[in-house]
This record gives C-alpha cells, sequence and structure tokens, in this order.
C-alpha cells in the first residue's frame, strides 16, 4: 500500500491529521516496507520453489537431456502439478535453462574426463620413462658385470695357458681336453664360448712360438760369430755352410730345444745367408782400402826423376 491510498483510506481519522504528512509518509513506510519485503520474499521463494520443482520433475523423466526440444516434451509434462505451478511463460524458458545447465554439465564432465585422461597419459608415461630408465640402468649394470665377468675370466683363462701350455706346437684339439679338466673351471666358465676359448689359446700358443723364434735367433747370433763363420773345417765347411756343424753347436742350448723341430734348420739358413752376405760386405771394403803395389812401383821412379831435377 501506498502512501495515497492509505490517505484515501484514512484521511479524515483523527489520527491520521494529527501528524503533518512527512511524519505520516515516515510512520507508513516503516510498517509497510517489511511487510511488502516480507511478501516480495515470500513471493521469490515460492517462485524458487515452482523453479526447483520444475527442474526436479525434468531431471525425474530421464529421458531428458542436452539434445532435448520443448515441442517433443512439453505434452508428456502437462499431468504433472509441478508443470502447472510454473507460468506458461516461464515453462519454456525453465526448460531451455535446465537443458543449457545440462550441456554445460556435460561439457564441464567432457572436460574433467578430458583433463584426467591426460593426466594418466601423463603419469602414465612417466611410469614408461622411469621403466626405460630403470632398464637402461639394469642393462647397463648387467653389462658392466658381464664385462668384468668376462675380464677375470680371460685373465684366469690366460693363467690357465700360462701353467699348462708351454709347447708352441701344442693342438687345439689335443689340449682343449686337458684345460677343461681344470679343477677351477678355467676353461669351462660359461662367460667365455668356445671361440673365445678357441682364440686366446691360439693366441698364447703364437706367443710361445714368436718367443721361441726370438730366443732361436738370439741363440744363433750367440754362436754363429764372425771367428766361427770364418772358420773353415778339415773338409773345407763351416757353421755357416754345414747344417750338422751347425746343429752341434747350438744344440746343448735349451733355446734349441724350444724351437719346432721343423723350423731350426730353415732359420738358421737365413741367419747363415745373411752373416754370409755381410762377410762378402766386410771383405770386399777391406779390399777397397788396401794399396794397389803395382800401382806404387809404377809410379816411384817418376816421383824420384821429379826429385833429382829439383
Amino acid at each position: 500500500m501506498d502512501y495515497e491510498n492509505f490517505a484515501k483510506k484514512w484521511g479524515h481519522d483523527q489520527r491520521f491529521e494529527a501528524l503533518d504528512r512527512k511524519e505520516r509518509e515516515s510512520l507508513l513506510n516503516e510498517r509497510v516496507l517489511p511487510l511488502r519485503r516480507a511478501v516480495e520474499e515470500k513471493v521469490k521463494a515460492i517462485q524458487a520453489a515452482s523453479v526447483a520443482s520444475f527442474k526436479a520433475m525434468l531431471r525425474d523423466r530421464g529421458d531428458i537431456n542436452s539434445g532435448s526440444r520443448w515441442s517433443r516434451v512439453k505434452d508428456s509434462l502437462r499431468s504433472d502439478s509441478r508443470y502447472k505451478a510454473v507460468k506458461r511463460e516461464d515453462r519454456e524458458a525453465l526448460f531451455n535453462e535446465y537443458v543449457d545447465e545440462l550441456r554445460a554439465a556435460e561439457q564441464e564432465a567432457e572436460r574433467a574426463a578430458k583433463a584426467k585422461r591426460e593426466e594418466e597419459e601423463k603419469l602414465k608415461e612417466r611410469k614408461r620413462e622411469m621403466l626405460k630408465r630403470k632398464e637402461r640402468e639394469e642393462q647397463e649394470m648387467e653389462r658392466v658385470r658381464m664385462k668384468a665377468r668376462r675380464k677375470d675370466a680371460v685373465t684366469s683363462y690366460q693363467a690357465l695357458l700360462t701353467e699348462r701350455i708351454k709347447d708352441c706346437e701344442a693342438s687345439w684339439t689335443e689340449s682343449r681336453p686337458k684345460l677343461e679338466k681344470d679343477p677351477l673351471g678355467r676353461a669351462t666358465n660359461s662367460d667365455l664360448d668356445l671361440a673365445e676359448r678357441e682364440r686366446l689359446f691360439r693366441e698364447h700358443v703364437n706367443g710361445l712360438y714368436e718367443r721361441c723364434v726370438r730366443e732361436y735367433r738370439s741363440l744363433l747370433a750367440d754362436v754363429i760369430t764372425v771367428d766361427t763363420a770364418t772358420k773353415d773345417l778339415e773338409d773345407g765347411k763351416n757353421i755357416l755352410t754345414s747344417w750338422s756343424e751347425a746343429k752341434r753347436l747350438l744344440k746343448p742350448d735349451q733355446r734349441y730345444a724350444r724351437m719346432p723341430r721343423r723350423e731350426r734348420e730353415l732359420w738358421w739358413r737365413r741367419y747363415a745367408d745373411d752373416v754370409q752376405r755381410r762377410v762378402k760386405v766386410t771383405g770386399s771394403e777391406r779390399n777397397e782400402d788396401k794399396p794397389n803395389v803395382d800401382d806404387s812401383s809404377k809410379r816411384s821412379p817418376g816421383v824420384r826423376k821429379n826429385q833429382s831435377r829439383r
């Protein structure tokens, strides 16, 4: 109620006339405004309840989604009291609002699901990276362990070869069974395959052979000196031309025995030929340095003649 309507109804009342207009309006507002607010709030509450009931009705249907249309569903709602509680002009707007809320909820759910999937994928990727890194680290550790084991196996096997194989003519076929009887298992270590063991065996035997050759050449150098090389025997032979004579002088030395039998004469002959060449070169150089007697006798008279002239 406003002041004009109140004045029309109560304007002749003495209580009304006892106050001036300003006071009357002030007192009226003090009384009416709270009542008006209460009425407005009640109306709003009723409207809000109607709206909530209307949307609850839509939710209860279960077949209304973000793609539903008002024109297709309104007829099925007419019998519901919650439908009638809302003004006709507000029904479609509330329906569209509800559909928008569903659409927004679906979009939010989709974003949340996508974010969750992305987070899960990132987590899976981190786990995969961790597993890969762990696998690489384990592989590297295993590689280092295998390398260390193989190095130890090679060292142990080489020590076994040094202990057991002392002949540079040793055969792999004959030596293998003997090596595999090693009580320490150094010839059957799984960290060395058969091909690797054979390779190391042959390297060891080659090393023995090279050492034998070096020692034998050293023996030849010790025995076949310049004096012995130029000393002829009664039959005209010497240590450079007679293998039997050379063998007689070489044989007492262990370096001769360690050299393979089939190669002793071959290396002697090579060394002897080299010494003979050096002896010839040395002899030629000495002859070139020696003065020629005939030339001196031919020149001497001329020298004396020149001296007499002086």
